[in-house]
């Protein structure tokens, strides 16, 4: 008998990269309309008060350069493997974080609450990992979801950006 089986991982690769092409040309897209700056100073990805949720199961915190964007209290952040980037026309950042949460919950969650955020979802792939791309007015997102990453827990990153002015 002869079997056929498809070759999952350059699918995989061509998915990421479709996405991650599609996130980065809507970023580059001129939009109408104001955005309020809400400090042009150089701030932590995270302020040190929503940084680490001290209980698991927490409510959800906002990074503090990012305020339109929640992250579910069970996610810890990893500040070193995150940057923040401020100038005077543009805001933007790589966050990462990590903690003990299902993937599938975890993707409803974010497309949930980027919806309530005023995001719109623009595409999504689901293989290895989970790829969410959203976009608003003179910003774009990018969060990529991994099970089983150090000790097990499932690593987020997030790939964000804000046009000011």
């Amino acid at each position: 008998m002869n079997t056929t089986t498809r070759p999952t991982k350059p699918f995989g690769r061509l998915a990421i990269l479709t996405c991650a092409t599609l996130f980065f040309l809507t970023g580059c897209l001129p939009m109408d309309g104001d955005q309020d700056a809400t400090d042009n100073g150089h701030a932590p990805a995270v302020s040190s008060n929503t940084a680490t949720p001290s209980v698991v199961g927490s409510e959800p915190y906002s990074p503090a350069d990012f305020r339109d964007l929640l992250i579910p209290g069970e996610l810890e952040w990893q500040r070193d493997k995150s940057v923040s980037i401020n100038t005077e026309s543009f805001t933007g950042g790589v966050l990462n974080f990590a903690g003990r949460v299902e993937v599938n919950s975890l993707t409803e969650f974010f497309i949930n609450a980027m919806k309530k955020e005023g995001w719109s979802v623009i595409g999504s792939v689901k293989s290895e990992n989970v790829l969410l791309a959203f976009v608003k007015e003179k910003s774009s997102c990018l969060i990529k979801i991994d099970e089983g990453g150090t000790l097990g827990k499932t690593e987020v990153n997030i790939y964000i950006t804000h046009k000011n002015n």
